[in-house]
């Protein structure tokens, strides 16, 4: 059976050839591979969300404050604008983004590009870069990686040759 014909990791075979189980190039690719897979993931959702809103312009309406709770904001101010759009044409509705971030305390009145879900009324979003952040973090990490996963197939790929 393939499973446990081979060494748990690595070992010689009778004839002396230096055998690599599969077991070492999956800890060595799991958590690239993970990396890549969830960038990948995050980066197709973010695709889909920008494909599947449109352009308008809302009106910001009320915006919620709270104090950071993260490592990453303690001690800053978070804020959470609700902005009123038109949804359909003379059907006016209000939605918030779902996020909050210590640059986002716009004046009440004030009035920017959205984009929203035309067939749904769900969260609005914001358009720029922070949209595409997170699939590049995770995209960074996986390349980071990726690096000593490389480094590591290669010592052991010339181990295996002897």
């Amino acid at each position: 059976m393939f499973l446990f014909s081979q060494p748990f990791l690595f070992g010689t075979d009778k004839s002396g050839n230096r055998v690599v189980s599969w077991r070492v190039w999956l800890l060595i690719w799991i958590v690239p591979g993970l990396f890549v897979l969830a960038a990948l993931g995050l980066l197709a959702e973010a695709g889909y969300r920008q494909l599947s809103t449109v352009p308008g312009t809302g009106e910001v309406v009320r915006v919620y404050e709270w104090e950071g709770e993260t490592p990453f904001d303690k001690g800053r101010m978070n804020y959470g604008p609700v902005f009123r759009y038109e949804f359909q044409p003379g059907e006016m509705t209000e939605a918030s983004t779902g996020k909050s971030h210590p640059g986002w305390n716009f004046e009440i009145g004030t009035r920017m590009p959205i984009r929203y879900t035309p067939n749904r009324k769900v969260n609005v979003m914001l358009p720029g870069g922070h949209n595409w952040a997170v699939p590049g973090v995770i995209g960074l990490f996986a390349l980071m990686m990726a690096l000593p996963a490389w480094w590591g197939h290669r010592r052991v790929r010339r181990w295996q040759r002897g």
